[in-house]
């Protein structure tokens, strides 16, 4: 999609360069200089809508209900565009002289800083393809940072010398206001509504996973599947965005509200915080919030809902299903069947959020058709320095009991692991036909259990037939939520352009389906 995009915004802004603009002949529009420099005011234009495309908070959002997260992949596709016009552009003015050319290029300063501008967005735009901006994310931030400025100023001081700095000074007033509001926020949350407790809690949940909690008062609270920025002033100013793991709700005296966190840590700060809290299992450092953002769709109007979540993905996903349970009880949503997925590599991730998915499950709504599945998809050991509880042995067949607060484990000690499979792709893996077998464990109460059961299933989940399934005997609109790995997201996609959802079995009467993605692809 990322790259439709980006072929037809680029051959829009190509149309404008080599139209023609009067009836000369021979055409000046076909000849380097001219084209050259509509090329170099195409890519100048576009300066402050790229700056606009990458702010937390800016009026595209405020017009569109779009959050600045889904605009960053059109802030890479202008980006792109400008980077190509601005070569057009040194292309197309480059002197007529086969002699001497390159030092007539350089004779003048501002022709100088219009090439060291060029040079540095080409680094940037490098720096951020998918595979290095993923890998090394700290690296491609302080770099986009450094090399985002300079050529910034270095294309103020080229376009000053001919009269179009109108182009770009634009570009310092929309980031400055941007770093205004932010810092507003920062004041307001941490310092003007002064918390009682101005740490946060850091406790390891897994070799390579944090929960951090902590109370903050939000002026309207915060929206299920919204996000916020967490800065830990002691291991640097940086700031990552985090998922709210749990609904609003205010504490006892009705002024704060707790705030949890799932982080899966990786390199940079997320390390630097697992280094702190693993020696002791939890910590407790100084911590800032901005936020909250996000414009999470809303699904109160559906009547199925469809949760599925990979990983750390389940913090958006929970938090959706727990609202909607907590709105359909208000009378505020018509959901009449949920269906919520989540998939994990391991057993012991289930420690992450078994708590509270088992206390969502249990407020769920005694009229709600209600279905959910977890599904272990890798190895069913805990790391070494990880042991999961002892489990009893029970004779149950359906599910979990909700009412139990730990994972039972103890039905796959005689089950062989998982057969191997050859390689396929990532959409491909969630698209097995093979059925996968619930697991049985322990039930405290058969009828209750049946009725509000969480069934653990070996193998990725087969999201093709889920959806299928879902949507062809749905009485009303159907609302898919997914948030997880791109693997996941792709075979969702992929399920929901078939015969049973798209335009011709919405003419044959299928229900209205809407898409929510949650994703932090930086």
């Amino acid at each position: 999609m990322e790259i439709v995009f980006t072929i037809l915004y680029m051959g829009g802004c190509l149309a404008f360069t080599f139209a023609p603009t009067d009836n000369m002949k021979p055409a000046v529009n076909l000849m380097p200089k001219y084209w050259g420099n509509d090329a170099g005011k195409i890519a100048a234009i576009q300066l402050p809508f790229v700056v606009v495309l990458g702010l937390k908070n800016n009026p595209i959002t405020w017009l569109t209900g779009v959050g600045h997260e889904k605009l960053n992949i059109m802030h890479r596709v202008v980006s792109r565009c400008i980077l190509f016009f601005t070569w057009l552009h040194l292309i197309g003015m480059r002197p007529d002289q086969p002699y001497g050319s390159v030092a007539l290029m350089l004779n003048e300063t501002w022709k100088v800083l219009g090439l060291v501008g060029a040079v540095a967005q080409t680094l940037t735009t490098i720096f951020g393809i998918k595979a290095i901006r993923r890998r090394f994310y700290e690296f491609f931030f302080i770099t986009h940072v450094i090399l985002i400025l300079v050529f910034i100023v270095c294309t103020h001081l080229h376009v000053r010398a001919k009269d179009y700095a109108v182009y770009v000074w634009p570009c310092y007033v929309l980031w400055g206001f941007d770093r205004a509001v932010r810092l507003g926020r920062y004041l307001l949350f941490n310092v003007v509504l002064r918390p009682q407790k101005f740490t946060a809690s850091v406790e390891v949940i897994r070799t390579d996973a944090l929960r951090v909690t902590l109370k903050r008062r939000i002026p309207g609270g915060w929206t299920a599947g919204q996000h916020v920025f967490v800065a830990f002033p002691t291991l640097g100013l940086q700031s990552h965005p985090f998922t709210i793991s749990n609904v609003y709700e205010k504490d006892a005296d009705g002024k704060e509200a707790e705030i949890t966190l799932i982080v899966r840590t990786m390199n940079g700060q997320t390390k630097k915080l697992m280094d702190r809290a693993l020696p002791t299992g939890s910590c407790e450092l100084p911590a800032m919030i901005d936020g909250p953002y996000g414009r999470p769709e809303d699904i109160r109007p559906f009547s199925t809902c469809v949760f599925i979540a990979g990983g750390t993905g389940v913090t958006y996903t929970l938090s959706r299903m727990h609202q909607l349970f907590k709105d359909i009880g208000a009378g505020d949503a018509c959901a009449q069947r949920v269906t919520f997925v989540w998939t994990i590599r391991t057993e012991d991730e289930y420690q992450w959020l078994a708590a509270d998915l088992e206390r969502v499950v249990a407020a769920a709504p005694p009229n709600l058709s209600l279905t959910v599945d977890v599904h272990v998809s890798g190895s069913r050991t805990a790391p070494p320095n990880l042991s999961l509880p002892e489990l009893e042995k029970g004779d149950g067949d359906v599910g979990i009991d909700v009412e139990k607060r730990h994972w039972h484990d103890s039905s796959y000690g005689n089950t062989a692991s998982c057969p191997t499979s050859p390689p396929k792709s990532e959409a491909d893996k969630y698209d097995s036909t093979a059925t996968t077998p619930t697991v049985s464990s322990r039930s405290a109460s058969k009828e209750a259990l049946a009725s509000r059961a969480i069934n653990r299933r070996s193998g990725r989940p087969d999201v093709y037939t889920l959806l299928e399934e879902e949507i062809t005997t749905a009485q009303g609109a159907v609302a898919v939520d997914v948030s997880g790995p791109d693997g996941l997201v792709g075979a969702v996609r992929s399920a929901l352009c078939a015969p049973f959802a798209g335009p011709v079995a919405a003419l044959k009467g299928t229900p209205t389906v809407l898409l929510c993605v949650e994703q932090f692809r930086m």
